[in-house]
């Protein structure tokens, strides 16, 4: 099948060796061969430069290469939108990707659609923004919950669910009211939690003098509760510091304060039923107080009330 001629072909391009690449296929040496082969003689081009090792793609190579990736690509489509329409898209697997800045949402989504949608086999991954857009693209993914920018990647449609503020986070009660500046924020030894702030906070953070980064929520809580180190979260994970003792939440200036959450999904008219279900649900009375009860989580950091009208 020419698809898989394709799928060999990506593989030599990234692996640069034909037997790792044959192994990246879980086929034999001689199998790729005859794949890459067989494309060369269906496009009539001389698509790899062979020697006694690889030696790289022609230029009607990286062509063709370029094509192999879009077909590929649209084919992994193909098949998702098979998948989705298969019993009326009801049944059967259906993928969720989360950013870890927005695992507070999995229990309130996945308990209520999985009651919902009882022919569903509902499963929840994290990974970072470029890996959830990679798996939807390859129809590894049904639908991510991600931070929207205002540049949608070419390819993929949002829905914005709701919109949340950054806050620093730190034994530091004194000024605690005002709105600190990101270059005050950076100055100060920082524990973050990977992927767990938007693109442009972490852009401000780049220069921090003392940084530590984890996956552990126990990790980031241990070291706020020192004192000697603070955070930068979304209002929406304030919870996870509840363990650190006291602690006080300061917003911060502009820009990248404030961040919106929503759905990424692959174009498509009309969505998957699946998918359609879950937004609907996502915009359903219950859900939408469930989701202001957990943007509120960081209110018991904040120690005027005036702070916590402007903070909502």
């Amino acid at each position: 099948m020419i698809v898989r001629n394709f799928e060999y072909l990506l593989a030599l391009s990234n692996e640069k060796h034909f037997a790792r690449a044959a192994a990246a296929c879980s086929v034999s040496q001689p199998t790729l061969s005859a794949g890459i082969k067989q494309l060369e003689e269906d496009m009539d081009v001389l698509i790899v430069r062979r020697g006694q090792r690889f030696e790289g793609f022609t230029p009607e190579g990286e062509r063709v290469l370029a094509w192999a990736q879009q077909m590929l690509d649209d084919c992994m489509r193909l098949k998702q939108e098979l998948h989705t329409l298969r019993d009326n898209g009801m049944k059967g697997l259906f993928r969720i990707g989360m950013l870890p800045a927005t695992v507070s949402l999995a229990s309130l989504l996945s308990v209520q659609f999985a009651e919902k949608a009882p022919g569903l086999q509902i499963t929840i991954a994290t990974s970072d923004a470029a890996g959830l857009l990679q798996s939807l693209r390859q129809g590894e993914m049904d639908v991510a919950l991600s931070y929207i920018d205002d540049d949608t990647a070419e390819g993929f449609t949002t829905h914005t669910l709701y919109r949340e503020r950054i806050f620093l986070f730190s034994k530091n009660k004194q000024d605690s009211a005002t709105r600190v500046p990101w270059a005050e924020i950076a100055a100060q030894p920082l524990c973050l939690m990977r992927n767990a702030i938007p693109a442009g906070a972490a852009a401000q953070l780049k220069q921090a003098a003392k940084l530590i980064e984890t996956d552990s929520a126990e990790v980031l809580a241990a070291h706020v509760a020192t004192g000697r180190w603070s955070t930068v979260l979304p209002q929406s994970l304030a919870g996870i510091l509840h363990a650190s003792g006291p602690l006080y939440a300061r917003p911060i200036t502009k820009p990248a304060e404030q961040a919106n959450v929503g759905f990424v999904v692959l174009k498509s008219d009309p969505l998957p039923a699946a998918v359609h279900a879950l937004m609907e649900l996502a915009h359903t009375a219950q859900m939408v107080t469930s989701i202001r009860r957990m943007l509120k989580s960081h209110e018991p950091f904040l120690i005027k009330t005036a702070l916590i009208k402007t903070a909502q």
